[in-house]
């Protein structure tokens, strides 16, 4: 929830409009995913918060409770304005956030797991 309510944050830089807000998000969804996976433990339940965060973005995608979704990652416009560039760059990066999340607590926990049995 906090992700999706700061992914429509845009900085402009003259006419053009850069997603910050979308940024900031898939970076802290993945540094959510790697802290569960870190806190309990488990490479899988990192990919498993990554999972159901795709999930529930995949919902708030869709236009079920209103006539606009959440995230608009699509508009009838000949030139798409920034709010569906961030959109777009908070679904997607979303799935690169959860994979570089699970290699990085991967990692970690093998390096421990390696470093305990040396001991």
């Amino acid at each position: 929830m906090l992700g999706t309510s700061l992914h429509s944050h845009v900085v402009y830089a003259g006419d053009n409009g850069l997603p910050v807000g979308a940024l900031l998000a898939v970076v802290f969804s993945s540094a959510v995913a790697l802290l569960v996976g870190l806190w309990q433990r488990s490479a899988l339940l990192s990919a498993a918060t990554g999972v159901i965060t795709y999930l529930l973005l995949g919902l708030f995608s869709l236009d079920l409770v209103s006539e606009v979704p959440l995230i608009v990652t699509g508009s009838s416009a000949e030139e798409q304005p920034p709010v569906v560039t961030a959109g777009v760059v908070w679904l997607f990066g979303q799935a690169v956030a959860t994979v570089i999340a699970v290699l990085a607590c991967a990692r970690v926990l093998g390096r421990d797991r390696a470093a305990g049995t040396a001991a």
